[in-house]
């Protein structure tokens, strides 16, 4: 409404000046021969400002609709994201607790595993110190190496001793090698 006051004063305004101001105020409807090279201001009526200040609300409407609709898919997509945030989260922490739970087996399981190797070191152990030196050593020479030391890590030093003199040379002498490794390992007992 503003905007129709302003536009009408200044028809108002032009109207006074002397002469016509649109064509159809002059008396034959043309262009004052005085104002041929003059160009004459465009004044819109109240119609065409309106028309235009229309066609310029459509617009806004639009413009305003649109963005409208582009924060409502932002919502939703941050709403998505939050939901999908939250079950990686509630995915993170049971991954984490299986983790746990495997952890805890493991354990479990390698040390039945140990404690039934021991036992049966043990008994190897019992074994081979209720056997003569010359037949323990021929068992020892097609056995593995891994299983070798542990048996003479447990054997008491004497016992040890006399098998090992009848092993084969080349494997008494890794078995002794990785005796003095193992050995070497352990912690000083003062």
């Amino acid at each position: 409404m503003k905007a129709i006051r302003v536009v009408m004063m200044g028809m108002v305004i032009l109207w006074s000046l002397s002469g016509p101001v649109f064509c159809a105020d002059s008396p034959d409807g043309e262009i004052p021969e005085e104002q041929e090279g003059v160009p004459i201001p465009v004044v819109e009526t109240p119609e065409v400002l309106f028309r235009g200040l229309e066609a310029k609300r459509i617009a806004l409407e639009a413009r305003a609709e649109a963005i409208r609709l582009e924060e409502k898919k932002l919502k939703e997509l941050k709403t998505e994201l939050e939901a999908t945030r939250e079950t990686l989260e509630t995915l993170r922490r049971q991954i984490e607790t299986s983790l746990s739970r495997l952890e805890a087996k493991e354990k479990t399981v390698n040390e039945a595993q140990r404690l039934e190797e021991e036992k049966k070191i043990k008994q190897l152990v019992k074994l081979y110190s209720s056997m003569k030196p010359k037949q323990a050593a021929a068992i020892v020479n097609s056995m593995d190496i891994v299983i070798a030391e542990r048996l003479f890590m447990n054997l008491k030093g004497d016992v040890a001793g006399k098998i090992l003199a009848y092993v084969e040379k080349e494997k008494a002498a890794r078995i002794s090698e990785r005796l003095a490794e193992t050995l070497a390992d352990l912690p000083e007992v003062k």
